[in-house]
């Protein structure tokens, strides 16, 4: 692939990306993501170490649900 084609693939990407989000079909709802990030405590007391999308959770022990924990 010449650097010409991968400059016309990613202002294709681009353009494509900057366009308006479309609006919500009929019945869609969005969720918050607090449900989805829900997960038990790992860690030795500290920060929690469990990795969420890419992220360490880091919250304290404390501010999990302990009916999650195993």
């Amino acid at each position: 692939m010449t650097s010409d084609e991968i400059i016309t693939r990613i202002t294709r990407v681009e353009t494509g990306l900057a366009q308006p989000t479309p609006a919500p079909l009929s019945g869609q709802v969005s969720i918050p993501l607090d449900p989805i990030r829900h997960h038990a405590y790992t860690g030795d007391g500290g920060p929690c170490t469990t990795m969420i999308f890419g992220e360490q959770c880091a919250e304290p022990a404390d501010q999990h649900d302990p009916s999650l924990s195993s």
